[in-house]
Order: structure tokens, then sequence, then C-alpha cells
């Protein structure tokens, strides 16, 4: 099951595991935008602001399928960036909490739920957090506050089910080539073509491997932490981000 699975990070790793020989359940607000029909893709049209619809999507996979091994909760929403703390509205701050963090954790009770139905199976759940939300961030405080939420949350989980058969640790990608980044990138130029490549130049000036991450490479991860083979990792941060953060981390 992958959460935002049809753009960015969710969609290669889909990818990734389809190419793998796995079934895969992708929800997202548009599920089949990006990808061709196959047996062994399952789509779902959730939008995870709407926990009636999480309430509803998840009741219906249950019934429809009777194992959950792997989950990754990449789903999020670019409404906290772009703003000072003091501009943001309040819808906007319930709209990223309500996406980045409530949504990612109602997706994480249905998905330890169903895995603790089949204990003898491995299972593994993945949350996308960012380098967001390991410290403060100019222009993107509530889009931070959700990211280093979501390292907290699974910390927590991974303590409370170290000793089950659920295996659960985060990702913490820095700029990755993904339409979130893009038009985050876009709203800061204000339309500028000039200050668009301004500010990419800036985003490459503080990764020391001088490129954007490619969502591919995040995949590989999350395929390597979903083989069975990773079982002593608990609670993990893997921070993935060209270097950029070695230098205070």
């Amino acid at each position: 099951m992958i959460t935002g699975g049809s753009s960015g990070i969710g969609f290669a790793t889909a990818q990734k595991f389809l190419r793998s020989g796995a079934d895969v359940l992708v929800l997202s607000r548009k599920p089949d935008r990006n990808f061709q029909k196959q047996d062994a893709l399952f789509t779902y049209s959730v939008d995870l602001n709407d926990s009636a619809a999480v309430h509803e999507t998840f009741a219906r996979i249950k019934e429809i399928h009777p194992h959950l091994d792997i989950a990754i909760n990449a789903a999020a929403g670019g409404t906290g960036l772009g703003k000072m703390i003091h501009e943001f509205s309040e819808e906007e701050f319930d709209a990223t909490m309500n996406v980045n963090l409530k949504g990612l954790w109602l997706s994480m009770k249905y998905q330890i739920e169903k895995m603790l139905e089949s204990p003898t199976r491995k299972c593994s759940i993945i949350n996308i957090s960012s380098v967001n939300g390991l410290g403060g961030v100019e222009g993107g405080s509530i889009y931070a506050a959700t990211k280093a939420a979501v390292l907290g949350l699974t910390k927590s989980a991974a303590l409370e089910l170290a000793t089950s058969n659920i295996s659960i640790n985060a990702i913490v990608p820095g700029p990755f080539e993904t339409e979130l980044l893009r038009n985050s990138m876009l709203a800061q130029a204000e339309g500028d073509e000039k200050k668009l490549k301004s500010i990419e130049d800036q985003y490459l000036r503080h990764i020391p491997k001088g490129r954007l991450g490619e969502p591919e490479e995040i995949a590989s991860l999350i395929l390597y932490l979903s083989s069975g083979e990773s079982d002593f990792f608990a609670g993990h941060s893997f921070v993935i981000d060209g270097g950029m953060s070695s230098r205070f981390r």
C-alpha cells in the first residue's frame, strides 16, 4: 500500500514494487493519472484531508485484500509552504495537518490493525518525512512542523510494536525532483523564470552532491527496508539528502 502513490516518491516506489512482482495498492486523490492499467495494480481514490473518506476506503480495502505486508505513507500537501508563519490562514493550517499528519496517523492506525491480524507475516511500515522536519524552515513553518511530527509518530509506534511482526521506520528526504518541490519553487519565484533559476541554484548550493535527488533512489531504499532483511531497524530515520544535512547533523 502506498499513500500518495500517483506522483513523486510514491509513484517511483509503486513502479519499483510492480516491477518486483508485488501487488500494489495506490491511494491518492487522482490515483490513475500516471499509471497504465495492469493486473497487479489496485487504485483507490481518497483525499487524506477527508477523514470520512479514509475510513470508507480502508473498510473497502479490508474486505477485498486478505493481507497487507508493506505500507508506505508518502502523501503530503504543500499548503504549509511559501509564507511566513503569521501569514498562513487557519484553513491552510488545518489542511496541512490533516493530510501530512492526521491522514498519515489514520493510515497507520488501519495498516497496523490489518497487519496484526497476520502475526506470522513479516510486515513493514515506512513513513516519508523530510529534512524540513529536522529543524526550522523559513517560509515553511507548518509543513516543517508536520514533518517533525511524522518522525515522533514513527519512533513512538516503532517502540510500541518493536516485538510484533511489524517494523516501522521513516525516510527523511532532502530536495528531490518531485512535483511538490517544483510547485514550491514556482511559488517562491512568483512566476518569474529568472527568479526560478536563482531559486534552483540556491537549492543546489546547499547540496554537496550538486544535484537534486531522483525519486527512484528513495524507492530503492524503500524496497530494501521492505524486503525482510532489515528487521533490526526500529524507529530509524534514514536521511537521504545528498549530504545536505551532514554539516549540522
